[in-house]
């Protein structure tokens, strides 16, 4: 039998299934599926924490350059040698003083007696800040009796402090840098000086300033807990007398072994005073 393609209205009938618009126009109506979007925000991540990488790289890369920068302004300004020492934070009004490069100017052979004389500088320097709380704690408990005490303190914390460093620590560093003979000695000299300071610290005289075994023990009568502050720091400062003539003996083995004399000193000192106009002409006046 022959399917007839023409409704009896006229219209056309393509023979497909009654509920085929209607399944067709349900389907067309959804909005279509989006495959892979999980896969394409793992890409833009990636792509975002690149982008954040570069940007801190090249922000590193600026900090750089400009500290780059500022170091060859420094260079230009001072030479090789930019002071470098006391490390100072960058808020700080003041500038470093001097450079110290233990590794870069001082021979492979003499860094550790060199490095073992900068660490007791700085075992120095907390013995003399120690003594003055210690006597800062005595004016604060004990009142006006410690008022010597207190000012000689903060007097020997104030001045020989920056004295040590440079009067022997510093006298070293250039004596074994530029091997002068004339340098050591001002560095035997010196550091004997200190030797003198340690065992008159760890004495403690009242009213001299030293919270030593003397001034802790009377102490210790009117207030136990500074006496014993006290104790400590007379045990800081013996300490302290015995590491230092320990290096003068290491020191002094090294200037004997490196040929450096007293003759050798004397000439550098008869130069240094020669090729000072000043000082010959004072020298033939009192001639």
């Amino acid at each position: 039998a022959v399917v007839s393609t023409q409704s009896t209205g006229g219209g056309y009938n393509s023979g497909a299934p009654a509920n085929y618009n209607s399944n067709y126009a349900s389907f067309s109506s959804q909005p279509p599926k989006q495959y892979g979007n999980e896969e394409t925000m793992q890409k833009q991540k990636l792509v975002e924490d690149e982008f954040r990488k570069r940007e801190e790289d090249l922000e590193r890369r600026e900090r750089q350059l400009r500290e780059e920068q500022k170091r060859l302004e420094d260079a230009r300004v001072y030479g090789d040698r930019v002071p470098n020492f006391p490390p100072l934070p960058h808020f700080f009004p003041c500038d470093p003083c001097v450079y110290h490069n233990i590794d870069f100017d001082i021979p492979p052979e003499h860094q550790l007696s060199v490095r073992r004389v900068f660490y007791h500088w700085q075992f120095t320097v907390f013995c003399y800040l120690m003594n003055f709380i210690v006597c800062f704690g005595m004016i604060c408990k004990l009142g006006t009796s410690a008022g010597s005490a207190f000012g000689l303190s903060l007097l020997y914390a104030g001045l020989f402090i920056p004295l040590s460093f440079l009067t022997w620590y510093r006298m070293l560093y250039n004596a074994v840098r530029t091997d002068s003979s004339l340098r050591y000695m001002l560095f035997f000299f010196f550091y004997g000086f200190q030797i003198l300071v340690s065992l008159f610290g760890g004495l403690g005289i009242p009213g001299g300033g030293f919270a030593g075994w003397i001034t802790a023990f009377k102490t210790m009568e009117e207030n136990k807990a500074l006496g014993a502050l006290g104790i400590l720091v007379s045990m800081a400062w013996c300490a302290n007398c015995l590491i230092a003539v320990y290096l003068i003996m290491q020191i002094h083995k090294t200037y004997r072994s490196t040929g450096q004399s007293m003759e050798k000193a004397s000439g550098e000192f008869a130069a240094s005073a020669g090729s000072n106009r000043n000082v010959a002409q004072a020298v033939l006046r009192s001639l």
